[in-house]
């Protein structure tokens, strides 16, 4: 039975609340969370100190990440290398950890409501797991792992303005951007090194408001603002345009938030036939459950939301407990820099 989007979604919530009452009974504080990670660590036997004692029990003072060693008598810092590094909002993330390892999707909006927590913090939290998840992937799945051109899912893709920072707020971003925003050492570089347009670039798969935005972009940078203003149009439906022309080739982003025109489309849509049924069959499941309860993702982050569908997608391998095990293996150590991430033209995906 093939259920409807807002189906998808009420189902969603309704696995949250049934999951919520037993995380709240077993992690009613900051300091409970941190000793069930202590915990998790100690039965996994993945705690071991640097001069290869295997913690086999453990305690900690309060507030302290640490313990000792009963054989060289040094300290071992239990979080370092694990999801939970270094952070203040322990009890947030191991709430999203708990969720997703029951199948559930979280979304910022939905840490926010449980948790308090400000929604950047909380989309924070889910790219901070899918890094984990894809290094697990990386590391345990590679061989299994198929590649997907990102124009199957431009669909569900937003565009978010390159020019609000990761973790600054929107009200900070002018309420305009010309070209004169762009740094002009960048602007001449940037604008010189992409030829005019020529007519025989226009692409055939391209929609009436692809070809308009397209029709809006040179060789000289012009901003996302200008564009809506010129095409009368909003914010979302340029964005996604953008997106797909930028996937497409047919443009470039720079500095400021600013598009150039490429002379032709470096990437051509790939046919379905050049996937296998099962990545096909993730694909089309991803778009459907992303519609339905992110309403969208940015390009930027694409495949760490893909990895976060896994989880629920792929219940043989992420079985119950899964996720929070991979949170606190401090061997996957994946580059935790989220503001340069950028996932690739080709996104891998377990099947």
């Amino acid at each position: 039975m093939v259920l409807e989007r807002s189906d998808v979604s009420s189902v969603n919530d309704l696995l949250i609340a049934s999951c919520l009452p037993e995380f709240f009974a077993l992690v009613p504080s900051e300091e409970a969370a941190i000793d069930l990670i202590l915990q998790t660590q100690i039965e996994q036997r993945k705690l071991v100190c640097r001069c290869g004692h295997v913690f086999e029990k453990a305690t900690r003072a309060a507030y302290e990440r640490r313990v000792k060693c009963a054989e060289c008598r040094r300290h071992s810092h239990f979080t370092v290398g694990t999801l939970y590094e270094r952070v203040t909002q322990v009890r947030a993330r191991l709430g999203a950890v708990w969720l997703m390892d029951h199948g559930a999707v979280v979304t910022s909006t939905k840490l926010n409501q449980i948790f308090g927590i400000a929604t950047s913090t909380g989309l924070c939290i889910i790219n901070s797991i899918g890094l984990f998840i894809e290094s697990f992937r990386q590391t345990s799945f590679d061989e299994a792992s198929e590649g997907l051109s990102c124009p199957i899912f431009c669909e569900i893709m937003i565009k978010r303005s390159r020019i609000t920072g990761a973790y600054e707020h929107a009200a900070s971003v002018p309420e305009e951007v010309t070209v004169t925003d762009v740094e002009p050492d960048l602007s001449n570089d940037f604008s010189q090194s992409f030829s005019e347009p020529e007519s025989s670039d226009m692409s055939d798969d391209l929609g009436d408001l692809d070809r308009a935005v397209l029709a809006q972009i040179s060789a000289t940078p012009i901003s996302v603002d200008t564009i809506c203003e010129s095409l009368d149009s909003t914010a979302g439906p340029v964005g996604a345009s953008l997106t797909m022309l930028e996937l497409l080739g047919h443009i470039v982003s720079g500095p400021g938030n600013s598009f150039v025109r490429l002379r032709a489309a470096k990437v051509k849509s790939s046919s379905s036939t050049d996937f296998s049924p099962q990545a096909l069959a993730f694909a089309e499941a991803a778009i459907d459950n992303i519609k339905a309860i992110r309403q969208g993702v940015s390009r930027k982050y694409l495949q760490l939301y893909l990895g976060a569908f896994w989880c629920c997608f792929d219940r043989n391998i992420w079985r119950e407990g899964m996720l929070m095990l991979v949170s606190v293996d401090a061997t996957l150590t994946p580059d935790r820099n989220l503001f340069d991430y950028e996932s690739p033209l080709i996104v891998s995906v377990a099947i």
